[in-house]
């Protein structure tokens, strides 16, 4: 039942928080590996910008590209990854009655193995999300499209191009983004909860304790993530030779590199507005889905 409450309360939240996905994915494919100063053309500057080029090249329904993707990945990322949590946390393994200083570093421990767990779960849903989102009918800065008619044909066409493998295409950067993502979320989130919990701040209110808490658990997840999500957006949106190897990376070390060496640490936040604001509210979302529908459970 931890699994599965998990997983409903990610799809209650990713209704509201896809077309921000959708945003952050454009923002981060834009001008990829050329320097900032010689990136003359912007399609996705800023929110508005961004919003406003999504309407006029798809629609209003490209704001919610990729969602049946979507849903299915924050259905078998968040199920396994909060189950595991809640799992874990039942088991009184996340708390240090001994030495209680070490808490801390067991939430952000084993919200990091929840993390590893979910990765593996998860990774080919965020493939076929990833390129359903870049894909456009409008001019795009990005290097490369995958022209896929729907979730179904996605996964049949990357499976028939590269088997098994082009379903997990970018799996070690998903895995460092799910586990660095997912320690700062639920290592900050359990910390805020029993502080607020503690001084009975919201009067043991379980809404606006779960709300605050995943706000706080929403900032510390963009920025130590960040990095890690535009290396796992670039790897797995890269074009592949026939063998299905990638064409512009070869492993996520050189991924880092390339990044780096061409667009700066700039390159590694592209997106982080739309990010933060997806993350923010998913997070908060989430998290207060998850605590509901705990509550309704017990």
């Amino acid at each position: 039942m931890e699994f599965l409450l998990g997983g409903a309360s990610s799809m209650c939240a990713v209704l509201f928080t896809n077309p921000l996905d959708v945003l952050k994915t454009r923002q981060q494919l834009e001008g990829e590996l050329i320097a900032k100063q010689n990136l003359t053309k912007r399609s996705y500057r800023g929110i508005r910008q961004s919003i406003l080029t999504v309407v006029r090249t798809d629609g209003l329904r490209g704001l919610q590209k990729g969602l049946p993707a979507a849903l299915l990945f924050q259905f078998s990322m968040n199920s396994v990854r909060l189950g595991t949590y809640q799992t874990v946390d039942n088991l009184g393994w996340t708390k240090s009655a001994n030495h209680p200083s070490l808490t801390p570093l067991l939430s952000v421990f084993w919200g990091g193995c929840a993390g590893l767990v979910s990765a593996t779960a998860s990774c080919p849903f965020y493939v076929v999300k990833i390129q359903l989102q870049a894909v456009t009918s409008g001019s795009y800065t990005a290097r490369f499209q995958h022209h896929h008619s729907g979730t179904v044909s996605a996964f049949v066409n990357i499976y028939r191009q590269s088997g098994v493998r082009g379903l997990f295409r970018g799996y070690p950067a998903s895995i460092a983004r799910l586990v660095v993502g997912s320690a700062a979320e639920m290592a900050s989130f359990s910390v805020c909860k029993q502080l607020f919990l503690h001084y009975q701040v919201f009067q043991e209110s379980i809404v606006l304790t779960a709300l605050a808490s995943s706000t706080v658990a929403g900032f510390f997840t963009s920025v130590l993530m960040s990095p890690c999500d535009v290396v796992t957006t670039r790897m797995t949106n890269q074009a592949v030779s026939t063998n299905g190897k990638g064409l512009l990376y070869t492993n996520i070390f050189d991924c880092f590199l390339k990044i780096y060496r061409s667009e700066g640490i700039h390159g590694y936040y592209k997106g982080f507005v739309p990010m933060y604001l997806r993350v923010a509210p998913h997070t908060m979302l989430n998290l207060t889905f998850w605590e509901f529908f705990k509550g309704l459970h017990e």
